[in-house]
């Protein structure tokens, strides 16, 4: 077999002893290989426990032929980040930890890559990287598993829901203190359908990541194994010439947004996966989230718009789960090629022949439903197809003279009396005023909270997540006032939350236009999202769009708040929120 890591055998002669000075032997040399990447690192839980998976990988490559070589960068910790200029940088990191992969793979002359990541941006970024490297090596993505349930079904989640009431003086900080300490409780992914679960979820459903893999328990055996695994994976593909492009197609992609659409996943992923496609060169249009949406029963009663964990997911059956819920649908297409070498039919046929579906509910039966009366059952978790109430999925994407290109709203977890409402704009040029203003109970119920130049030209397209858990955890605003911003937010955010407008308001987008006691129209129904008057009266169409061109002529760019490093680096170059923010 001709490997591309003979250009080092051929052409770099000090490539020998450099190995064998890093503990490698001449006989692994001579072996095809492997890069083993990991985001492990003390930031997160997320990040903790890889190690163990590089560990399991490494070995599973060495028994199947390979030499696996080891390479770490970790990510940032969106929870961490949050609420400081800190979760600026989170998005950006997606694009230069993808690009520190892609420059090991092809720095080096791997054969192939195995990429084990959990969280937010890393899993993102690992996917990023495959699809830049499609048609150079077979990858394979470890998802790293999911994190327990805390005390009293408490989830990380739940944090800044508490932390916005002590901060509005309903509840004490005591109490906060008690949720802190026991929301979670091991290693492994934040355990809500968040960007982390979400994009684990992304990466089986796409077939780029083992069947069962995403979600699996971080602190079971049964993630050890499936690390193992991919070592034997990748050398498979190697052999037989299977490559990221056999995999990642338009096809695989319109998979991912079904299953995104039937699980609730992140509104992050709107941002994901068009970069992945278009480093990819796949041609994807983000719209089609809400056109499979309207077609794709929601299935999963998962936190933050549901009930129970991620781990509880996986337990029900997880992606597997919902792929045989939905094989019969004829939304999804099971005859795409995956890192099994098998097609995702296969796969799901080797699946319901094991005792996974079996072994999961009897995990799930040690589990109490939420009120406690009886075992927790599959259906509790993931509902049957012809449930009543699934019948859409649980993203939309609107647009209107507000947001010409589009913007994101996850109305699943929003309650249905906001799907249709008009209210008061009240302009906020941060999510630190508007976060102050939430909490200290300064704005009225029916307003639109904007919030602008928290894009990825502006600043990176930071998370208002700390500002969306309180509208949610605030009983009078939760179903009676919403945020529209050019911003992002957290795969855990529930409520009446818009996002991603474009263009954003550094591009000039209308968002840069809209004044205090202007009215913004929000309607589900007809997905639009519209400045329907100006300056806190009626008007006609005509009258709102010559009010907006006067103001955009007296309209500047703001100043530049990055000039160097790397948010000057990628504010310069981003792409729109609704292209995928991806550095272009």
């Amino acid at each position: 077999m001709t490997l591309r890591s003979d250009a080092l055998r051929y052409n770099a002669p000090e490539s020998l002893p450099l190995y064998l000075s890093g503990a490698s032997t001449e006989d692994d040399y001579g072996k095809p290989l492997i890069l083993v990447h990991s985001t492990h690192g003390q930031s997160h839980p997320g990040s903790f426990h890889l190690d163990r998976l590089v560990r399991q990988t490494t070995i599973g490559v060495h028994e199947a032929g390979g030499a696996g070589l080891n390479f770490t960068t970790t990510d940032l910790c969106d929870g961490v980040a949050t609420g400081h200029d800190g979760m600026n940088y989170v998005l950006p990191s997606r694009d230069f930890i993808a690009g520190i992969i892609e420059a090991y793979v092809q720095g080096h002359a791997f054969d192939g890559a195995v990429l084990c990541a959990s969280c937010d941006k890393a899993l993102p970024a690992a996917l990023l990287a495959a699809a830049r490297l499609k048609d150079d090596v077979p990858v394979v993505i470890l998802p790293g598993g999911s994190g327990g349930v805390g005390s009293c079904y408490l989830l990380s989640g739940d944090i800044a829901a508490t932390f916005s009431l002590v901060e509005a003086g309903i509840q004490t900080p005591e109490e906060l203190l008690f949720v802190q300490r026991h929301s979670l409780p091991c290693e492994g992914a934040c355990q809500y359908m968040g960007t982390a679960s979400t994009m684990q979820v992304m990466a089986e459903a796409l077939g780029l990541a083992p069947p069962t893999s995403a979600l699996s328990p971080a602190n079971e055996r049964y993630l050890l194994s499936t690390a193992r695994s991919a070592g034997h994976l990748i050398m498979s593909m190697l052999s037989s010439g299977l490559k990221t492009c056999d995999i990642l197609t338009e096809a695989s992609m319109r998979n991912a947004v079904v299953v995104h659409q039937a699980t609730g996943g992140s509104t992050n992923a709107l941002l994901h996966l068009p970069a992945i496609a278009h480093a990819a060169g796949i041609e994807f249009d983000v719209r089609l989230f809400d056109q499979l949406g309207q077609r794709t029963p929601y299935l999963i009663n998962l936190h933050s718009a549901g009930e129970y964990a991620s781990r509880q997911f996986w337990y029900a059956g997880g992606v597997q789960r919902v792929l045989w819920l939905l094989a019969d649908s004829g939304l999804l297409d099971l005859n795409v090629m995956t890192v099994t070498g098998k097609t995702l039919r296969q796969n799901l046929e080797d699946v319901r022949a094991s005792d996974f579906f079996r072994a999961g509910e009897g995990y799930l039966a040690n589990y109490a439903t939420r009120d406690g009366r009886r075992a927790l059952e599959r259906t509790d978790v993931i509902r049957n197809a012809d449930s009543a109430g699934n019948s859409h999925g649980s993203v939309a994407v609107l647009a209107g003279n507000l947001a010409p290109e589009g913007a994101v709203f996850k109305y699943s977890a929003c309650d249905p009396a906001m799907y249709e409402h008009t209210g008061r704009a009240v302009v906020f040029e941060s999510e630190e005023d508007c976060f102050a203003a939430v909490t200290g109970l300064k704005v009225q119920p029916g307003d639109v909270l904007i919030v602008r130049n928290e894009g990825p030209r502006a600043c990176g397209m930071p998370e208002l997540f700390n500002t969306s858990s309180a509208i949610v955890a605030i009983e009078q605003y939760r179903s009676s006032i919403a945020l529209v911003t050019d911003g992002r937010f957290s795969g855990g955010t529930a409520g009446p939350v818009i996002g991603h407008v474009s263009p954003e308001a550094a591009a000039g987008g209308p968002i840069a236009l809209i004044e205090t006691g202007d009215t913004v129209r929000i309607s589900l129904s007809g997905r639009g999202l519209d400045i329907v008057a100006v300056n806190n009266g009626g008007a006609t169409t005509g009258d709102v769009a010559r009010t907006l061109e006067r103001r955009r002529s007296a309209w500047k760019p703001p100043a530049r708040r990055y000039s160097g490093g790397i948010l000057g680096a990628y504010t310069r170059l981003a792409s729109s929120p609704m292209q995928g923010a991806y550095m272009d």
